[in-house]
């Protein structure tokens, strides 16, 4: 099972003999065993029965609660994590380990635009015609790349960063019809249908490298990429960036099998949003290609773990 998504007001969530039980508006009652879930998705008014939470927790779970129009943060419940505060204590070191910090961040940033790359390099052996724009956004990515992998201070790399993720959107822009006003990212709220999709997908691959973070042990508030910042996950940030590129090639495959269309949305609050049949199709697909960018995140956690550690032990050599 591994994920249940719940997208339909006045749903009640209750526990019960190790299950989760499913009650909808004027339908029979579902269940589900509750060790077979490994995380909640809910979208909209929904009442949890408090046990259910506490029962999910023991079991390692996560609840992802989607905001209803986008403008606002998702937020997320995570059970107990790995034990081990030593892994912590390395983190911190790390965290102030300029040397370490920079490596972790070319290393990140490497993976996010080699994946940019790649879509733009597959899109154009199926959009020919957008060959111009397309090849321009690849090779711009590549020199940045190759760049960044150089880069000695974490501002310059950042900044660089920012300037392939601008110059891949110009290209990725050209992969959708003129009639879904993509004219790059915007969001809280998302102004266009693509953006809207994107916004979707990129809070699930949030939820998801928090979930493998906390199952790691480590802090998400400390990243490597992305500086301490109130209230930001910055480490579930920095891992964000090396699945964004699945959530980007997601959404093309979606509007260009007319899977989403511009009559999936509605403008609303001042920003557009997916309505319900949609956000079934998104799902469903999100879910089918999810299981290779949650293995990235493990691994990347474990190794980073491995790093964490070895530090701290050095530091408790001295």
């Amino acid at each position: 099972m591994g994920t249940v998504i719940i997208d339909r007001r006045g749903t009640k969530l209750e526990y019960q003999s190790g299950a989760l039980l499913i009650r909808e508006p004027d339908a029979r009652p579902k269940s589900i065993p509750l060790a077979r879930v490994e995380r909640l998705v809910i979208n909209g008014s929904v009442s949890l029965d408090s046990n259910l939470l506490t029962q999910l927790a023991s079991l390692g779970g996560s609840v992802l609660l989607l905001p209803g129009r986008g403008v606002q943060r998702g937020s997320h419940l995570h059970g107990a994590g790995h034990g081990d505060a030593l892994r912590r204590l390395g983190q911190y070191r790390l965290s102030l380990n300029e040397p370490r910090r920079l490596h972790w961040a070319r290393r990140l940033v490497a993976m996010r635009l080699a994946g940019a790359e790649r879509l733009l390099r597959t899109a154009l052996t199926i959009r020919p015609e957008r060959r111009l724009a397309l090849v321009q956004g690849s090779k711009h990515l590549a020199r940045l790349r190759s760049r960044a992998r150089r880069a000695e201070r974490l501002a310059s790399l950042r900044g660089l960063e920012g300037g392939a993720t601008a110059a891949f959107y110009r290209a990725y822009g050209e992969l959708f019809a003129a009639t879904l006003a993509f004219n790059g990212r915007n969001r809280r709220p998302p102004r266009d249908p693509v953006n809207a999709a994107l916004s979707l997908g990129y809070t699930l691959v949030h939820a998801d490298a928090l979930r493998a973070i906390a199952q790691a042990g480590l802090d998400p508030m400390l990243g490597v990429l992305h500086d301490c910042s109130h209230n930001r996950d910055s480490l579930a940030c920095d891992l964000t960036e090396v699945a964004r590129p699945r959530v980007e090639r997601l959404v093309w495959r979606l509007f260009a099998e007319r899977q989403l269309r511009a009559e999936s949305f509605s403008q609303e609050g001042g920003g557009m949003r997916m309505n319900k049949a949609a956000r079934a199709t998104f799902y469903a697909a999100y879910e089918t290609q999810a299981t290779v960018h949650r293995r990235w995140l493990r691994r990347l956690c474990a190794a980073l773990v491995d790093d964490c550690i070895n530090l701290q032990r050095g530091a408790s050599d001295i």
